[in-house]
């Protein structure tokens, strides 16, 4: 496998786009935390689960939910057949339906 060299110019598109894509994953963590907004608002934002929610480890989600911490997440990710270490893009089709009907998410 050979890596291409990127210029300056497309380094930084890429470094700014990272950026961009964790501050938005790190404000959908705590409006989740504070209750501004619910599971079912989220995945139901097609663009914003394309964008930014398929990235991000279903342990971060559910741990995000208000009254959960790591723990708690872990026992439902184990109760559901889920790996803490999957993302939420990478769920099985049986994964994504338990993990929905767990959650309400219609």
């Amino acid at each position: 496998m050979t890596f291409t060299n990127l210029s300056d110019e497309a380094r930084n598109k890429g470094l700014k786009k990272a950026r961009l894509v964790r501050k938005k994953q790190s404000e959908i963590k705590e409006q989740l935390k504070k209750g501004k907004t619910n599971m079912n608002k989220l995945f139901n934002d097609h663009e914003l689960f394309e964008n930014y929610i398929a990235g991000m480890k279903v342990l971060n989600i559910v741990s995000s939910l208000p009254g959960n911490g790591k723990m708690h997440a872990a026992r439902v990710l184990e109760e559901l057949n889920i790996s803490p270490h999957k993302k939420m893009g990478g769920l099985g089709k049986n994964q994504k339906e338990n993990f929905y009907k767990y959650f309400n998410i219609t």
